[in-house]
């Protein structure tokens, strides 16, 4: 994952720290850094939720489902720069 301003590596983790009202910045160029609301992030949604539904019995498999979920989340996001928290 990479700043799309600077070309900085971040870390596929910190992924997880980005909500609608918190951004994730650039260690770098101090950018702030949103998740891209396009067709993966619906994706991750529905396979999240339908996860929830499937191994409901089994909460082990469900574990292991939205752990799977997550990990792929974090490696393919797209970042894009939030313009209308910069200064």
């Amino acid at each position: 994952m990479q700043c799309p301003k600077c070309n900085n590596k971040l870390s596929s983790l910190r992924v997880w720290l980005i909500s609608r009202w918190s951004p994730l910045r650039c260690d770098r160029c101090g950018t702030s850094l949103t998740r891209s609301i396009d067709r993966q992030f619906f994706i991750i949604a529905v396979l999240l939720f339908s996860g929830i539904f499937l191994f409901i019995a089994t909460p082990l498999f469900l574990i292991g489902w939205l752990i799977a979920v997550m990990l792929v989340d974090a490696y393919t996001v797209r970042l894009v720069p939030d313009d209308k928290l910069e200064l």
